[in-house]
């Protein structure tokens, strides 16, 4: 058997980042989703619109990946893949407290 190491999973603090989203309600990850989306403008210097294209150019239809049943998810984890790890990890900085929040309140209930 092949071992797969997703994209996502060479990167430590990223992979914990991408299991604690996977954790979260459906809801809470269209939420981190679209934080994720608004925010990657004020990170990256090139064209956001273009960007945004390249992006929403794949068909998460055709995948298989946990991230690919919310089209706002697979846009954000696709737009996550494209930075570097410098701009991944000051991203991910940013909206950490609001998954970190959700994942708190979901082991309280």
């Amino acid at each position: 058997m092949r071992n797969y190491i997703r994209w996502y999973d060479k990167d430590k603090y990223l992979s914990a980042f991408m299991r604690l989203l996977e954790d979260l309600d459906p809801s809470v990850q269209s939420e981190v989703a679209v934080d994720i989306i608004l925010n990657i403008p004020k990170i990256i210097d090139k064209d956001y619109e273009k960007f945004v294209k390249i992006i929403a150019d794949y068909d998460p239809r055709e995948y298989q990946r946990w991230y690919d049943k919310n089209p706002n998810l697979h846009t954000a984890i696709e737009a996550l893949r494209e930075l570097d790890s410098k701009q991944r990890e000051d991203l991910i900085n940013k909206i950490s407290d609001i998954v970190l929040k959700h994942t708190q309140e979901q082991d309280i209930s």
